[in-house]
């Protein structure tokens, strides 16, 4: 972010795709601590015998999750695509090097 952030806000670079490439990659490291939460935690569903402090602990994580997911989704979908080239005809990933 320290590194792709001041470049978004200066209007982007030709360069710009290593770093949202970098973000990318973590917002994956991220989906899968929230599947690894999600199986410690019965989807993050209380015992019927927690405590109001343990439901309130996974009411934050729930929270944390909707969060995350609704802020990995505007960088992904909303935010990054507005910065990085257009694939070429016929090329469906960034990884073939047309670009």
């Amino acid at each position: 972010e320290a590194v792709l952030f001041p470049i978004l806000k200066a209007g982007g670079n030709p360069f710009v795709n290593q770093p949202i490439q970098v973000m990318r990659a973590e917002h994956v490291e991220h989906g899968a601590t929230l599947e690894r939460l999600n199986a410690l935690t019965q989807d993050i569903t209380p015992p019927d015998s927690a405590c109001n402090t343990w439901r309130a602990l996974y009411a934050g994580l729930a929270q944390l999750q909707e969060d995350l997911i609704s802020h990995i989704h505007l960088e992904n979908n909303v935010l990054f695509p507005t910065f990085e080239p257009a694939a070429a005809p016929g090329c469906s990933t960034s990884a073939c090097g047309c670009h």
